[in-house]
């Protein structure tokens, strides 16, 4: 089951709403807890008074506490259009004066003159109640007389509500302004991914060119700047590509063609010794052919234009080109030539490409083979030195000159004059592995020559083992 892409314009604009929600809640419960204070604090006074009220008509007389209530007074006290109203004097031992019995006395008593608020749970409502301690002055008796008034919380919870919605509302708007604004922003801010979308879906396949960076927002100027050296890479790899087909192709059309050829003339012939002859061309050509189909599937498989992902991992540079080495004693004893091994160390662990370097090793020892006329010596040497490895091949062949010792690095390059019979492709499919290994090669003399006085070759490669 695949994973359904994302949208960019939705994540930003839910990463940008939720932090505008959680402003939302956290004001919304600053307004709730600020609009139930001063509402509180409003009405605790107009308690308060109610309470102070109740007080002045109070007179003590002796050791009698007395109070002057008109029925009208009682009526306004008590009245109240949205909640109940409370209220209870006590002597100073604590007995009632007046009121109701069922509003208990608080634990904690304010002291001569002052007052206090709290709830308090009555008849399964809660109220707000206000206690004040009337100090008794000039009386035989003395203390305080309690004056509680209490109420319901209507009132408190209609305003709390009005006022919280007086200031939510607006902010709910400003909200799905700043919503509506985000959305056009992003949208527009994203207007030039929908542009370089356009262009690189109107772009031909063969169109590799750089896309555009000017005008761009800065953002994505990096990502830009990562797609244009990714399709110059392309575009490097499809030149080189198309190069290497036009070159094989020039390459295979010279024995293919022989090949035609020499099938033609020994159709015509009637006499068994040309036909033989013939026969012994067509083999002739088939084997270069071969060969040349060989290291062009060799170059494909270690040309990083190919797509084929290197494989690194330890390997023993020893153990492999004993291996290796050993698959071409035949071709060397058919030429009477000595191909031997001086190794150095026991071991060569390098990081590496199994396949990549048994292909290096083969080029080196066939192309040697190749350019070496009988009778002639190649040694494959592999020595180490300090944190280096250097895996060399020496031999006793036509040898390179120095001026041609860069130029054999090309695909399909061969010396002028010479007499093996390669394809020009062993040493430039050495040098992609060498790069690939980020290692180094170099050609020098190798070892004298039986013909003449020259030197054959010595290519040498080190690689680093940090």
């Amino acid at each position: 089951m695949t994973n359904t892409p994302k949208s960019l314009k939705q994540q930003l604009l839910l990463w940008m709403l939720i932090p505008l929600f959680l402003v939302l809640v956290i004001s919304t419960a600053f307004s709730y807890y600020r609009a139930l204070y001063f509402a509180n604090l409003a009405y605790d006074r107009s308690l308060f008074r109610s309470a102070l009220a109740l007080a002045d008509q109070v007179d003590v007389q002796g050791n009698q506490v007395l109070i002057n209530l008109p029925q009208i007074a009682k009526d306004l006290l008590e009245y109240d259009k949205d909640d109940v109203i409370y209220y209870r004097l006590s002597a100073p031992d604590g007995t009632l004066v007046l009121g109701e019995k069922d509003l208990t006395i608080p634990k904690l008593l304010p002291s001569a003159g002052n007052h206090l608020y709290y709830d308090f749970q009555f008849k399964n409502q809660l109220l707000r109640v206000v206690a004040f301690s009337l100090p008794i002055q000039n009386a035989a008796i003395q203390g305080n007389i309690l004056v509680q008034v209490a109420e319901t919380r209507t009132k408190r919870e209609t305003m709390v509500k009005e006022i919280v919605e007086e200031m939510i509302i607006p902010q709910l708007f400003i909200l799905f302004l700043a919503v509506s604004l985000i959305f056009i922003g992003i949208k527009r801010g994203l207007l030039p991914m929908q542009h370089l979308q356009d262009a690189i879906n109107q772009r031909s396949h063969r169109d590799l060119s750089e896309l555009a960076t000017d005008g761009a927002p800065r953002e994505l100027q990096s990502f830009l700047k990562a797609m244009n050296n990714l399709m110059g890479r392309v575009r490097e790899a499809v030149k080189l590509q198309q190069q290497f087909i036009a070159d094989a192709s020039h390459q295979m059309r010279t024995p293919i063609a022989g090949l035609q050829t020499q099938a033609e003339l020994a159709l015509r012939e009637h006499d068994p010794k040309i036909v033989h002859i013939s026969l012994e061309h067509i083999l002739s050509s088939a084997s270069r052919l071969s060969h040349l189909l060989s290291r062009l599937l060799s170059m494909a498989s270690v040309d990083p234009a190919a797509g084929r992902e290197a494989k690194f991992a330890q390997i023993d540079l020893v153990e492999l080109a004993s291996k290796v080495t050993s698959d071409f004693v035949a071709n060397a004893r058919a030429k009477k030539i000595d191909l031997g091994l001086e190794i150095k160390t026991q071991s060569a662990i390098i990081l590496g490409d199994d396949l990549m370097l048994r292909e290096l090793l083969a080029n080196l020892i066939d192309n040697a083979i190749c350019y070496t006329p009988n009778k002639g010596i190649i040694t494959l040497g592999i020595d180490k030195i300090a944190n280096r490895i250097e895996l060399s091949l020496i031999d006793s062949g036509i040898g390179i000159p120095p001026e041609d010792r860069t130029q054999v690095f090309e695909r399909f390059h061969r010396l002028r004059d010479n007499e093996g019979d390669g394809c020009g492709l062993g040493l430039a499919i050495v040098r992609e592995i060498v790069l690939a290994h980020n290692a180094e090669i170099k050609i020098t003399d190798g070892l004298p020559r039986n013909k003449d006085k020259g030197f054959g070759t010595k290519v040498t490669i080190t690689f680093k083992n940090d």
